[in-house]
């Protein structure tokens, strides 16, 4: 609880009372672990801290630990003095007790004129430094009575704890302080606060000289003042919500009465166990930078519009909102790391069609560049049109999809109303020293940074795309848009005036519309179900059907703001990118100046206070926290969806580091496999050189056996032609000795019968020997064609041989 402590001086007081001034705060009420009072009031927590404090000092039977004060119509609380230092509070009371005790007995004594004059004198000054309480205060001065009148109200006993009445446990105590008291807060209706008022008569009574003196001396103080000598806060800081411990302590009398419930009080860092870390959830290397980020999302709720109504939150359906981490790749490398949020608007469709599409198109136009080549002035801008036309390509599809949806829906061949919904889009790459930030919406990235100084400033931050951006509400009106307000009533737009901001004051809230939607021909729905034109908030954004019928000039554009931001010079800073969930809910109506330094000083502190990042996404997540950052509670919240990731000059050179050693690495790589291709084909050209050297040879033993055969062959047949010409004279012999000698003729005409079968043998024999040679050859000459085959690279298949027929077939 965010408490600060001022020092009053009052003639009445001896001692320093410390009045809190207690801020809506509810980082601070989390340590109390309170019970939620249902939002009936807007002050509700603080009024719960109060008089949660109240009911465990009743209930353990000891002192009351804050007190009420009224100043100038305004009520403040403090600690009581006896919580703070008990035993300041012992003497204290020791010394009035003797003091009040002397001044009973003087007055008794004495019936003389001056006694009784001192008395009155005393009395008359109680009442005035009551008056000096509150300045508007008329109050009539007191009779003079009696001291045991006196003593007498003194001591009247307090009322019973069943009837305690306090500002704390009515919803509406502020508007109540206010009506019963008004500008001269005549009457008081807190108990305590008679009891102060009785108690500083009683000092005053006691010790008429010490409040004269105390008269003399009075301090002015001054409202405004702050505690212990503090220096005036800058504009837009988001106050302290952290605690003093050590007074708190005192809250309790017996520690071991409450048990677990102080020590939740001291567990401050017990509270990071309930924001775990959820980057592993994301699929990407956490061993690259940026590794420091979180995610939060909230889906959309309103409260019941009746008062008689219970305040509980009434969700939507289904979050709009969608979001996409991812890692970029460069030859399989890390390059860097994207983050992208879409905002959805009448579904999520078109949303997740977008998150489903932009990392891919992101990868295939960056994955192609190295880090060193984003610093070129010429890649930049080529990188921006590049996006520009995926982003186009995109948003084309979608509408062609959507078109054709609607021709079906109007023909009657699918039941249900496709619906026109459309998406706002911010992306955030991450490539070694650069942030390249896309836009296109409402939708937010600011980059802060701390100075030499410890102040955190917004150094960066994103145009939102709405109707009263100049540029955009030009090509509206000229496209045939129409500027509405959100009950449907048209807003006069000169487009002769540019830049003139008293006149385009009125699109701050404006809204857009078509003119001529109603006869669109695919039968996309013009009128709402309240009656009034169909209009959005937006001055561009992917899908919306609706204004883009003409895809040549359609009222709401898709070109993306896109912007490459230089990191190198900061030494510590973060990027926050988030749904309008947040920046329409921080400072209300206020300048988006103020909404950014806010917003950046308060995660910024925080930060510096150790919170993990986890933390610092859900506590802006939390819309109706007293964080100082939002207004007050209202009856709907959209979806909220941010993404933080912190950076600093180390983490850049570590991840500057880390790109060197991977290049070294792909280079190392790049060469080991030219070596390995060298030595491969070193080593095929060896094969090759072998296979050649091994065909010869298998080619001279070819010549050899052939040589060996034909010449084997040529000596059977002289062998079988000797043994032919030794039969042939053998048979001449006997004929000359039993036949007469045969003519010339007749022997050349008609062969002899004896050497026709040796010739028919000889040729038999000779066509056997040269096909079972061809039959032992036939392995050698495929092992050849193999060879020859694969120096050649193709396949070899070997023929199929037919069986060679015998001698005896």
């Amino acid at each position: 609880m965010g408490i600060q402590v001022m020092t009053c001086g009052a003639q009445k007081w001896k001692t320093k009372w410390y009045i809190l001034l207690i801020r809506t705060r509810l980082d601070g009420i989390r340590h109390f672990n309170l019970a939620s009072l249902g939002g009936r009031t807007p002050k509700g927590t603080i009024q719960g801290a109060i008089s949660t404090a109240l009911s465990l000092s009743h209930t353990l039977k000891t002192f009351e630990p804050i007190e009420k004060c009224r100043m100038n119509s305004t009520t403040y609380y403090r600690m009581a003095p006896r919580a703070l230092e008990p035993s300041l509070h012992d003497v204290a009371m020791d010394s009035e007790a003797t003091e009040s005790d002397s001044a009973v007995a003087a007055a008794r004594k004495g019936g003389s004129s001056k006694g009784q004059s001192a008395a009155s004198k005393a009395r008359s000054k109680s009442t005035s430094t009551t008056t000096t309480v509150s300045k508007n205060a008329k109050r009539k001065p007191r009779p003079s009575t009696a001291v045991n009148s006196d003593a007498g109200t003194r001591r009247k006993k307090r009322k019973p704890i069943s009837g305690w009445r306090s500002d704390t446990l009515s919803s509406d105590s502020s508007e109540d302080d206010t009506r019963e008291h008004g500008s001269n807060g005549r009457h008081h209706t807190s108990n305590h606060n008679h009891r102060q008022t009785t108690v500083t008569s009683k000092r005053n009574l006691a010790g008429s000289s010490l409040a004269s003196t105390s008269s003399r001396s009075k301090v002015i103080t001054r409202r405004d003042s702050l505690p212990n000598g503090l220096k005036k806060l800058p504009k837009g800081y988001v106050y302290d919500t952290e605690f003093n411990q050590a007074a708190l302590m005192h809250l309790s009398v017996n520690p071991s009465q409450t048990g677990e419930y102080m020590r939740q009080l001291k567990g401050k860092n017990a509270q990071e166990n309930d924001f775990p870390d959820k980057r592993s959830e994301y699929g990407v290397d956490l061993h690259q930078e940026p590794s420091l980020f979180a995610l939060e999302q909230q889906t959309g709720y309103t409260y019941p519009r009746l008062r008689t109504s219970r305040r509980e939150r009434l969700p939507k359906g289904d979050c709009e909102d969608g979001y996409a981490i991812s890692d970029l790749k460069h030859n399989g490398a890390f390059l860097g790391r994207l983050f992208c949020i879409t905002d959805g608007h009448g579904g999520r469709a078109c949303s997740s069609f977008v998150i489903a599409t932009i990392p891919g198109a992101m990868q295939v136009i960056l994955g192609k560049y190295k880090p060193a080549d984003l610093s070129l002035p010429s890649v930049q801008e080529l990188v921006k049109v590049q996006i520009t036309e995926a982003i186009r390509l995109i948003d084309k599809e979608y509408l062609d999809y959507k078109k054709q949806q609607y021709l079906l829906y109007k023909s009657k061949q699918i039941p249900n109303d496709p619906g026109s919904d459309g998406t706002t889009l911010i992306v955030n790459i991450f490539i070694d020293k650069w942030i390249i930030c896309l836009n296109l919406g409402d939708s937010r990235t600011m980059l802060g940074s701390r100075d030499s100084t410890g102040r955190w400033n917004a150094d960066f931050y994103s145009e939102d795309h709405t109707p009263s951006l100049e540029r955009l509400a030009q090509t509206i009106h000229a496209n045939g848009g129409e500027f509405v307000t959100h009950d449907d009533k048209v807003i006069r737009f000169d487009p002769n005036l540019r830049n003139d901001k008293k006149h385009r004051q009125s699109l701050k809230e404006a809204r857009i519309r078509v003119k001529d939607a109603a006869s669109n021909p695919y039968g996309i729905p013009y009128m709402t179900k309240n009656g009034h034109c169909a209009s959005v908030n937006l001055g561009a954004c992917i899908g919306d059907v609706l204004y883009k019928l003409d895809p040549v000039n359609p009222v709401l554009g898709c070109k993306p703001d896109i912007t490459f931001i230089d990191i190198t010079n900061i030494q510590q800073g973060f990027l926050l990118m988030a749904s309008d969930g947040l920046w329409d809910y921080v400072q209300r109506g206020g300048k988006v100046q103020d909404q950014n330094a806010s917003v950046c000083q308060f995660v910024g502190d925080k930060l510096e206070r150790g919170w993990n990042h986890q933390r610092i996404v859900y506590s802006l997540s939390d819309r109706e926290s007293a964080t100082g950052l939002y207004s007050d509670s209202i009856q709907e919240y959209d979806d909220f969806t941010a993404i933080l990731v912190t950076f600093d000059k180390q983490q850049l050179l570590r991840q500057q580091q880390q790109q060197r050693d991977c290049e070294q690495r792909q280079a190392l790589l790049h060469q080991q496999r030219l070596q390995e291709q060298q030595i491969l084909q070193l080593q095929q050209q060896h094969q090759r050189q072998r296979e050649l050297e091994r065909l010869q040879r298998l080619q001279q033993l070819q010549i050899q056996k052939e040589q060996a055969e034909m010449e084997q062959l040529q000596r059977e047949q002289e062998s079988l032609q000797r043994k032919a010409e030794g039969n042939w004279s053998e048979n001449d012999t006997d004929s000359d000795l039993t036949e007469p000698e045969p003519d010339l003729e007749t022997m050349t005409s008609r062969p002899s019968r004896k050497y026709a079968p040796a010739k028919a043998d000889s040729a038999l024999l000779a066509t056997t020997m040269t096909t079972e040679r061809e039959t032992l050859l036939d392995p050698v000459k495929e092992d050849v064609r193999m060879v020859a085959f694969k120096q050649e690279g193709m396949t070899y298949s070997s023929p199929k041989h037919e069986p060679v027929a015998s001698s005896d077939s």
